[in-house]
């Protein structure tokens, strides 16, 4: 794959974030982080490592993809399954929040010379998150314009949510991703 450092692209953000993991013990926030990292890895093994970009947020991760533009999907559902198929008696329980966007991104290197993303695609990707419930998946509307129309199955995914208000007064029109009856939390 081409250098894309210091260039700006459109890409797809999955933003996840582990609910109230500052309210836990450090012992039971390695619990979280270690079980919420190899959902995570196994929802993204077969996307190539080429195409994504993970930052690690400390409660949560951000995952750019730098290809198809529905892998951020099928990442989101894969995971949502793997924590809706968790034994309930893990102590303490894992409950994320999953927001997606599509939009445009800047790839540069952090402090380390690790790849980094920075723009509004991160940013919105994150707001989004922030309006989800533990164990939803919302999504923006430029995500919903670009995966909704690629097929019917997609379609019959997203479900309007209406328009949120960020906390710096920008307005966010987001989809909840599940079908009619589908739990999104554990029985």
């Amino acid at each position: 794959m081409e250098d894309r450092s210091n260039k700006t692209i459109m890409s797809s953000v999955l933003f996840l974030d582990i609910v109230e993991y500052s309210k836990k013990s450090v012992t039971g926030q390695i619990s979280l982080k270690e079980r919420f990292n190899a959902y995570l890895a196994e929802a993204i093994q077969d996307m190539p490592v080429a195409d994504r970009i993970i930052l690690d947020t400390g409660d949560g991760a951000a995952v750019n993809f730098l290809g198809d533009v529905e892998d951020a999907l099928k990442a989101a559902l894969s995971l949502r399954a793997s924590l809706l198929n968790e034994d309930a008696q893990l102590e303490p329980e894992l409950l994320v929040r999953i927001g997606i966007n599509l939009g445009p991104v800047r790839l540069m290197r952090d402090l380390n010379g690790q790849p980094n993303i920075v723009g509004d695609g991160i940013n919105v990707a994150q707001r989004v998150m922030g309006f989800a419930d533990p164990g939803q998946i919302l999504v923006s509307r430029s995500y919903y314009d670009a995966v909704s129309r690629l097929s019917a199955q997609y379609a019959d995914m997203f479900h309007y949510q209406g328009s949120r208000t960020d906390k710096h007064v920008r307005e966010h029109e987001v989809y909840a991703i599940g079908y009619p009856g589908e739990y999104t939390t554990k029985k």
